[in-house]
Order: C-alpha cells, then sequence, then structure tokens
C-alpha cells in the first residue's frame, strides 16, 4: 500500500499531466492550423482510408441487416402504399367534389328555365374591373356563343335568388365585357313588389333603377309615384318596360320579374319618391354567370 507522503505524491503529479497534455493538444492544433502537420496527417490519412471504408460499408450492412430484422423496410413499403392510397382518394375526392358542383350548376340552370321560362348560356368570370372608376366583369363567351349587347346576366351567392347582376356592354368572338348594375351608367326600369299587411293586395309601383357605386351607395330607384306604397324589406325586380313598349334597344332585351334586391330605405324627392336598393349580393363577387339569351 501507498504511504501517505506517496499518495500525496501521485495526487499532484495528476494535475500536471492533465494540463502538460492540454499544452500539447494546444500546440499540436496550433501546428496543424499553420500546415506544419500537414506532411504528418495526409499520408496518415491515406493510410486510414481503407479501414475507413471498411468500416462504413459494414456500417451501412448492419444498418440494413437490422432494418430488414426488425420490419422498418416492410413499414417503409407498407407507409408508401398507404400514402399512394390516400393520394388516390384526394383524387377520387376532388373529382366527386367537380361533377357536384357541376350538377349542381346544371339543375340551377333547368331551374331557371322551368321557373322563369329563361334561356340561358353559362359563362365564368375571367376579369374584373382593374380600379374604382367603372364596375364591369369580363366572362368567357362571347358574339361565337350567340350572345349580343343588352343581353342581362344574372348570378348567385350563398342561397342567393337568381338576381341580375349586369348587362352585356361590350363583346369580342370568345368573351364579353358586362356593365354591373352597380356601376353609375347602368340605367334599367324596376319595380317594387309590395304586399299590403292588411289586405294582402299586391302592388307594383315602377321606377328607374341607376347605379350608384361610384356615387357612395349601390343603386337608388327614383321616380316611383309619391302615393305608391313602398316599405322597406320590399323586393325589387325588373320591370321590362323597354320590351313592354316596343323600344329598340339594348334594354328591351331584359325581361321583366328579374330579381335584383331589396328596399332598405326611402324618402320623398320632389313630386314623386325614391328608394335606396340593396342587391342581394355583391355583383363584384361572382365567379359563375348566365346570360339570358331567349325566352321559352
Amino acid at each position: 500500500m501507498l504511504n501517505r507522503t506517496e499518495r500525496g505524491r501521485t495526487s499532484t503529479r495528476r494535475p500536471r499531466i492533465v494540463l502538460w497534455l492540454c499544452c500539447i493538444t494546444l500546440i499540436l492544433l496550433g501546428l496543424d492550423r499553420q500546415g506544419f502537420l500537414k506532411p504528418i496527417t495526409e499520408p496518415a490519412a491515406n493510410l486510414l482510408a481503407p479501414v475507413t471504408r471498411t468500416f462504413t460499408s459494414l456500417r451501412l450492412s448492419i444498418g440494413e441487416t437490422l432494418s430488414d430484422v426488425f420490419g422498418d423496410s416492410a413499414a417503409s413499403r407498407e407507409t408508401a402504399t398507404l400514402q399512394e392510397q390516400i393520394t388516390q382518394l384526394q383524387n377520387e375526392n376532388l373529382a366527386l367534389r367537380s361533377a357536384a358542383a357541376e350538377n349542381t350548376t346544371l339543375r340551377r340552370t333547368a331551374g331557371m328555365r322551368e321557373r322563369y321560362g329563361w334561356q340561358t348560356t353559362i359563362a365564368n368570370v375571367v376579369g374584373r374591373s382593374p380600379d374604382s372608376a367603372t364596375r364591369m366583369l369580363t366572362i368567357d363567351r362571347g358574339r361565337a356563343d350567340g350572345l349580343a349587347v343588352g343581353m342581362p346576366v344574372i348570378s348567385h351567392i350563398d342561397g342567393s335568388p337568381d338576381a341580375l347582376i349586369g348587362l352585356i356592354d361590350t363583346l369580342t368572338d370568345s368573351t364579353a365585357s358586362v356593365l354591373l348594375i352597380t356601376d353609375a351608367r347602368s340605367v334599367i326600369s324596376g319595380q317594387v313588389l309590395h304586399r299590403s299587411a292588411q289586405t294582402g293586395e299586391v302592388s307594383q309601383p315602377n321606377g328607374e333603377i341607376l347605379g350608384q357605386w361610384q356615387l357612395g351607395s349601390r343603386l337608388i330607384m327614383r321616380q316611383i309615384e309619391r302615393d305608391a306604397p313602398v316599405e322597406i324589406g320590399d323586393d325589387v325586380l325588373t320591370a321590362g318596360i323597354s320590351r313592354a313598349i316596343l323600344f329598340d334597344g339594348p334594354a328591351a332585351r331584359i325581361p321583366p320579374d328579374v330579381p335584383i334586391g331589396k328596399v332598405i330605405s326611402k324618402r320623398p324627392s320632389g313630386h314623386s319618391q325614391e328608394v335606396e336598393v340593396q342587391p342581394y349580393f355583391d355583383p363584384d363577387q361572382v365567379r359563375t354567370v348566365w346570360i339570358i339569351v331567349g325566352a321559352d
């Protein structure tokens, strides 16, 4: 056994050895950084390269063997199969949704013809007004599809009625510009559908509907008889006056009784009255439209 003196010498020698090893390590790192050890390290690396490659190959081989033994490869294959099945199901789901949307559109078209006798052409919105100067849409149907200036354009959003949103304004062979009813240039004849709460009698006072987007509101219906019964919440429809008096112009293509919106306010205006009309939905937001090209 070591006596107390020898144990003391051993305990003081250990820190010195550690300190010397640290110093030698720092010196070697410094020499290597300066490139002085390059003549030694490069031959050593070349000498040990075959051994390193052997151990690397052995490690990879052992890893693959263990994966096969413990089923990692089988799990990977099963995961890949499940991912393919998920992709296929997503594609089928998308196809079903697309078919359902197309079926809904066709049913809507058939319903319009059954309820109103409208013959319609379906179109998609492909462009919108780039600024606030005008309110217009561009659709992917044109002269080659039988469209003409003045044809009414209708649409719907979120369960709303099929409502008028504008008229065909200009045409090319494959596209058309739609002037929205909210634009200040839009002027159409309209009627208020009012039902008396006391008698149930229905009256339909006529007026002129002007777009008011650029003036701060949606639609104004004016030149309504001063004493005509009109209440907030009444529905507003097209009147088809131009057609009724055989006026030859674009507005003559608008049939009567096409929904537009609801009365949200009213006020006297000289010897008549005028009302503010809120469309059933924002015409700027539609993606699919129907153009009324004729009637049964």
